[in-house]
C-alpha cells in the first residue's frame, strides 16, 4: 500500500518538471529529447492520476506494481510504462 502524499508528491515533482520544459518550449523550443521527455511525463502523470483516483476509491495501489512496473492501460506497443 502506498501512503497517498506519495503519489500527490510524485505528482508535484512531474508537473513542475513538465511545466518547465513547456516554458523552455516556448522560448526557445526544445530538441527531440526534450519533446520525448514531455511525451513521457505526459503518460507518467496520466498514470499517477489514475492511481490517486483508484486510492481514493478505496482500492490498494502499489507503486512498485502500478507504476514501476509495466503498466499498460494507457500505453501503445513500444510504448515504455512509467518509472
Amino acid at each position: 500500500m502506498v501512503d497517498g502524499s506519495f503519489v500527490l508528491r510524485k505528482i508535484q515533482e512531474l508537473s513542475e518538471e513538465r511545466e518547465r520544459l513547456v516554458h523552455e518550449e516556448s522560448r526557445h523550443g526544445l530538441a527531440p529529447q526534450g519533446h520525448e521527455r514531455l511525451r513521457q511525463l505526459d503518460h507518467d502523470l496520466q498514470v499517477l492520476w489514475d492511481l490517486r483516483r483508484r486510492e481514493l476509491a478505496g482500492e490498494r495501489i502499489s507503486l512498485d506494481e502500478d507504476y514501476y512496473d509495466r503498466y499498460d492501460r494507457y500505453t501503445d506497443e513500444g510504448d515504455l510504462p512509467g518509472r
